[in-house]
């Protein structure tokens, strides 16, 4: 081998081994920023049912985010990654069919537009369920719609209008197309989940620091609500928050400029006479391991 090509093949080694160190350390660095976040997040909901054994009317709201494909890949990527979107933001596609089985003939599903109307009259009687779904990528379309066409279950999707058909965190946003064709059945709702404020500082979502002013918020509030009427034709009425935390000033705008309903990621019973309950409704995140949990409330 001749003395350039030693030196070049050498490089190369080199380069190779940087670069494996370099994902190393920026998948241990990922992992703990996401343990941090997760250290005050109890997504197991153990002891709900035991819990909340004395309430009989009342509505969960549970919130999906994609629903992945049971193949090799999936399971080998959920047992050598901690990354969220393989585990509290993922269902494996068997655990959810057979979850909506068991909703489509044990549990009373609402719409959106029946689950606002029952609590602006007050009037849940009963244990009932609404599902949704955030960021809207396309496993949705994909994986999800032909269940929920087949079962005839409702359901509502959140859609980052400034992400739509891009790559986020990895993930393939659904197109306009496809949220369109999502939309023409009358079983689906449209919401939204800002423009471009769907992202973290310092693991927190911009939306609940102080980096952000108020005016860039509406804005982009604005901006959301226009872009999903002109690209959908629709008027939605709704709003989830990215990672569901909660800003006062945007809540308290958008209740007076157009949406009937705020959405967190917080677990709670949604009954009647809860003051300004509108303005934060509970959801519970749904993962391949906590359906049981909440199960047991709505058969008990």
């Amino acid at each position: 081998m001749l003395k350039k090509q030693r030196k070049i093949l050498i490089f190369i080694i080199f380069l190779m081994i940087t670069c494996f160190v370099a994902l190393i350390w920026l998948s241990c660095d990922q992992i703990k920023l996401q343990k941090k976040q997760r250290q005050h997040v109890d997504y197991t909901y153990k002891n709900f049912a035991a819990n909340n054994k004395s309430v009989t009317d009342g509505v969960i709201i549970l919130a999906y985010h994609r629903i992945l494909k049971d193949s090799v890949t999936t399971s080998v990527a959920q047992k050598v990654s901690q990354n969220p979107q393989l585990h509290e933001y993922n269902v494996n596609e068997s655990k959810f069919v057979k979850q909506m089985a068991w909703l489509k003939n044990n549990s009373s599903v609402w719409s959106m537009a029946t689950f606002l109307n029952k609590v602006q009259d007050n009037d849940i009687k009963g244990k009932h369920v609404v599902i949704t779904f955030d960021d809207i990528d396309t496993t949705l379309p994909r994986n999800v719609a032909p269940v929920m066409s087949d079962k005839k279950i409702p359901y509502t999707m959140f859609v980052i209008t400034g992400k739509v058909g891009q790559n986020m965190d990895g993930e393939q946003m659904a197109s306009w197309q496809q949220l369109k064709q999502l939309a023409k059945n009358p079983l689906v709702d449209v919401g939204l989940h800002t423009h471009k404020l769907h992202y973290q500082e310092n693991n927190q979502p911009i939306l609940s620091t102080n980096h952000i002013s108020k005016q860039r918020m509406i804005a982009d509030y604005k901006k959301s609500y226009q872009t999903l009427q002109q690209k959908m034709q629709v008027k939605p009425t709704v709003f989830a928050y990215p990672y569901g935390s909660k800003n006062k000033n945007l809540t308290h705008y958008m209740a007076g400029h157009g949406m009937q309903g705020i959405f967190l990621l917080e677990p709670g019973i949604i009954t009647n006479d809860l003051a300004n309950i509108k303005k934060g409704i509970p959801r519970f995140i749904v993962t391949n391991s906590n359906f049981n949990a909440l199960q047991l409330w709505l058969e008990n």
